[in-house]
């Protein structure tokens, strides 16, 4: 419960006015000897005092909750708030102002119901719908509890409400093979034997097998002990760079166009479910967000749950310091590295020169949207036209260095990528000590 304020029950305008109109047209009736007069007036005056006769007595208690608190893009979520003690209410209002990314239904926000006479309780709802991923505030809610004739009124104040909304990954997949790595759990078949489900071969028994191993009809024939050998298993440790530095392009939701930090977080996302889905260890660092900015590597749906919430919680951060942080942070060992960045800020293609320096394989995702434009002002859009011919020139010189760029573009997006690292995997890197 998170009423912040409660103003006790008080006559309404309507009240007031049919007090008035009663109370003045009766007079007047009597002063001049009008009956016309009477015959208005006196609707008015028997609505008032009905009205005062069945004032409500008792404070309503309001509680109020929103679930589910966590959604996806897309997804509804919904405020329900329920009055006890509405003894003589009539019915119940309640309002929620605009917010930006929550639709509400109706569009209006306002939402109406009347009164359990049985239970003496009133439960009213307003779902919403979230269009943008992030950490959204709900409220303040106004609830109104209206006696009978709307004559009285009780208010209440509910704030403190907030929604997380995750981003929802768009579509990928790589049907490229994977990195090589040292991990011995995972859905990837290694080059040297132990405890998986690739078959390797048949051999003798040795001490130290598995009962579960032995190849029974091998060892009937043979009338020796012989094992089923196979391949271990092994993942893959992806380390996901996030560039939150700046966002440009206009956000249109989960329905409209994506921005740069839209595609940023949803290609991360996805990328990262596809490859915890396959059972191999994702890790993450989002430069420049305000809030959390590291999640050490891990796998199973939890960990993707972990980082999606990281995701929704990005602040951009166009300040120095937090790209100088960036290039503090440590860097992981034997990993696939993906940087996700619109390329307008350096320090991205600084940080992905840099580990690709010390032996890491890395790549450079490009979600810089297409139909970016400057301002209409002539000098604003010549800054803009020169800062991207010299963003040219350094994914060129970044290339230049074995450093891939990729273009975006959902399903499919990196498997010219995996291919070359997987062809190139057993030849010798040069790195710097």
């Amino acid at each position: 419960m998170t009423v912040s304020s409660v103003d006790p029950w008080s006559p309404s305008p309507a009240h007031f006015r049919a007090v008035v109109f009663g109370v003045l047209g009766i007079a007047l009736a009597l002063l001049f000897r009008i009956p016309a007069i009477l015959v208005m007036a006196t609707p008015f005056a028997f609505i008032a005092i009905w009205s005062t006769a069945t004032r409500p007595g008792d404070e309503p208690e309001l509680v109020s909750r929103v679930s589910p608190r966590t959604i996806r893009e897309g997804e509804a979520t919904a405020w329900t708030g329920v009055l006890s003690d509405v003894d003589r209410v009539d019915h119940v209002v309640a309002f929620a102002p605009s917010r930006p990314w929550l639709e509400t239904r109706p569009p209006s926000g306002v939402v109406a119901t009347n009164v359990n006479v049985e239970e003496l309780t009133s439960t009213v709802s307003i779902p919403m719908r979230s269009t943008h991923w992030g950490r959204h505030d709900i409220g303040p809610i106004n609830v109104v509890a209206v006696s009978s004739w709307g004559a009285f009124r009780w208010k209440a104040l509910d704030v403190g409400h907030q929604v997380t909304t995750l981003p929802l990954p768009e579509v990928f997949d790589a049907a490229a093979p994977q990195h090589r790595a040292n991990g011995l759990v995972g859905l990837n078949r290694s080059t040297r034997p132990g405890d998986g489900s690739e078959f390797s071969g048949i051999r003798p028994f040795q001490t130290g097998d598995r009962l579960r191993r032995i190849n029974w009809r091998r060892s009937l024939r043979s009338g020796e002990l012989h094992v089923t050998s196979t391949y271990a298993d092994q993942d893959t440790h992806v380390a996901l760079f996030v560039d939150a530095l700046a966002d440009f392009g206009t956000s249109g939701g989960i329905d409209g166009a994506a921005s740069s930090l839209d595609t940023t977080v949803r290609a991360a996302g996805a990328i990262a479910e596809h490859f915890l889905l396959r059972g191999d260890r994702v890790s993450m660092q989002v430069v420049g967000s305000r809030g959390r900015s590291h999640v050490p590597p891990a796998s199973g749906r939890g960990h993707l749950r972990q980082i999606l919430d990281v995701l929704a919680a990005i602040v951009p951060d166009t300040s120095r310091s937090a790209a100088n942080r960036a290039s503090r942070d440590p860097i992981p060992g034997d990993a696939l590295a993906i940087m996700l960045s619109p390329l307008i800020s350096p320090a991205a293609l600084e940080r992905a020169v840099s580990i690709a320096s010390h032996g890491l394989t890395v790549a450079v995702v490009d979600t810089l949207p297409d139909d970016v434009h400057a301002a209409h002002d002539a000098t604003t859009e010549l800054a803009w036209r020169i800062r991207l011919l010299e963003r040219q020139r350094e994914v060129r010189s970044v290339q230049n260095v074995g450093v891939p760029v990729i273009a975006w573009r959902g399903p499919g997006s990196l498997d010219p990528f995996l291919r070359e690292i997987a062809r190139r995997a057993a030849a010798p890197r040069l790195a710097r000590r």
